[in-house]
């Protein structure tokens, strides 16, 4: 089932607002999404839909929303967690706050984050939140886990920098990225295809 994302930057300095933008335009191109593909509008939009969207939000949450969005998933959670995650890299590489709302979520910690400085107010890190489930992606109803830097099956794993798990078909393996571990997977997934399994 689809579900809408909302995300927000607050307080992004103007003079970084068009590297948001490409930010943002490189999220949308580095991977084949389920649902929308991610956008922003901004202060540099010149889209009507783009510039009313961001007066709309802005006459509700305050003037100190610099961007904002909203994404419609096909049901896909790592289209969900993907953004999530470039949210939290947004906060922590300019130092702003960013608000995702995911209204729909059906686990309550997930249906409203912020990130300040990278972390949650309560100075926990997303891997800590997240670390206690893996996220399912379906594919051709072939379940494949992906399962966070911290999660405690990572933690059995051989000593390694922080890196992302992934199951499926029987088969488990680490990316360094949640990114590269989807494609990592998807490529197994097609292989085992090929195979006939």
């Amino acid at each position: 089932m689809g579900r809408v994302l909302h995300h927000r930057v607050h307080g992004l300095p103007t003079d970084r607002v068009e590297r948001l933008h490409r930010q943002v335009e490189q999220l949308a191109g580095a991977r084949v999404w389920r649902g929308d593909a991610p956008w922003v509008a901004s202060d540099r939009s010149t889209g009507l839909f783009e510039t009313e969207y961001l007066s709309h939000v802005r006459e509700a949450e305050g003037r100190q929303v610099t961007a904002a969005g909203f994404v419609r998933t096909g049901g896909d959670e790592t289209d969900a967690l993907v953004l999530m995650l470039f949210l939290r890299d947004i906060s922590a590489e300019y130092g702003v706050r960013t608000v995702w709302r995911d209204e729909d979520n059906p686990l309550a910690k997930l249906r409203y984050l912020e990130f300040r400085h990278g972390r949650l107010p309560s100075g926990n890190s997303l891997e800590e939140l997240l670390s206690r489930r893996a996220v399912i992606k379906k594919v051709d109803d072939q379940p494949i886990m992906f399962y966070p830097p911290a999660h405690r099956l990572n933690r059995q794993a051989p000593a390694r920098p922080a890196q992302w798990g992934y199951a499926l078909c029987g088969l488990r393996a680490y990316a360094p990225t949640l990114l590269e571990a989807e494609r990592e997977a998807l490529k197994i997934l097609r292989a085992m295809r090929h195979l006939g399994r």
